[in-house]
């Protein structure tokens, strides 16, 4: 469980540092060569670094506080209000500085450079989805929600698209071709500005419980209900981390039994959740005595119920 867990940190570590790599380059050729949808494309790549990075601290955070739950006091969601607001910032900067240019006509294509920095950026990016997602699928995390990760494709192409077409319009002379390079810089400032308002709209979520379909839960309880030792079932409760869930059991078992045993009620409700539900990452156990009524209902054999016995 504790490996998984950091195993799941140093993933996300990787695809931090390597687009934090990927937007220093773009950054750096988009200013060199003016072009605008290399600017815009690189803020793209820094939003999923900053959304990779809030990924990562709410990792650490699960790790080493599992029993803590959602507040919008908690680091990794001051980072991503504060990463939020640079990106919005920004990304209004893009596409103001886009129009402008397209409005008042630009002189000159960016150099081919641009081109080759965008083409090289989306296969650095592949080549870190298509890793996370082989170590994901390793670690028996649950998959990405469709489209949710894949805006950086269609902004990097859209760039590409718009700066290759102002350098073939500087290869041909044809100069009514130099606008494509702002205008996707425009577009690709529209996506920049979207994932700002994701984040900040994932930090304000009344609660940071993922939603769990109906027959999940039944049979997140019904897996409860067979585990030795376990009487009843009050809740269960799941709180998202990352690609991960911790979940909130609370359990009733036999009263007869000592403190002890209860903690190893709980203990193979922990252990036994965590090997079957690879998303699962931790589990936090609530045990309470059941109702002394007699009769008494118990999942134990006969043969077994008087080693719990006192």
């Amino acid at each position: 469980m504790v490996q998984r867990s950091l195993a799941a940190e140093r993933g996300s570590l990787v695809s931090m540092w390597g687009l934090l790599g990927i937007f220093i380059v773009k950054g750096s050729v988009g200013w060199l060569t003016g072009s605008k949808a290399l600017l815009a494309d690189a803020c793209h790549s820094a939003a999923d670094c900053a959304g990779t990075f809030t990924a990562y601290l709410g990792l650490r955070k699960a790790r080493l506080d599992p029993n803590s739950q959602g507040s919008t006091r908690h680091p990794e969601s001051i980072a991503a209000i504060v990463l939020s607001a640079i990106l919005l910032v920004a990304g209004l900067e893009m596409g103001v500085s886009s129009i402008r240019t397209v409005a008042s006509g630009t002189e000159e294509a960016p150099g081919v450079g641009a081109v080759i920095v965008i083409a090289a950026g989306i296969g650095a990016r592949e080549a870190l989805v298509r890793y996370k997602r082989r170590c994901d699928t390793r670690r028996g995390m649950r998959g990405d929600r469709a489209g949710d990760n894949r805006s950086d494709i269609f902004a990097s192409l859209t760039a590409l698209v718009g700066t290759s077409g102002a350098v073939v319009g500087s290869w041909y002379d044809m100069p009514f071709l130099y606008v494509l390079d702002p205008a996707a810089g425009l577009v690709v400032s529209v996506f920049v500005i979207r994932m700002g308002f994701r984040m900040i709209a994932d930090v304000v979520r009344v609660s940071n419980r993922c939603s769990i379909d109906e027959s999940d839960v039944q049979t997140l309880l019904e897996a409860v209900k067979r585990i030795e030792g376990v009487v009843a079932v009050d809740e269960v409760k799941a709180r998202e981390r990352g690609h991960y869930i911790v979940l909130d059991v609370s359990i009733r078992v036999n009263p007869r039994i000592s403190v002890f045993e209860g903690q190893d009620v709980a203990n193979r409700v922990r252990r036994i959740l965590t090997k079957r539900f690879l998303h699962v990452m931790d589990v936090n156990v609530r045990v309470q005595p059941y109702d002394p009524g007699y009769p008494y209902k118990s999942n134990h054999h006969e043969e077994e119920l008087s080693s719990l016995l006192q």
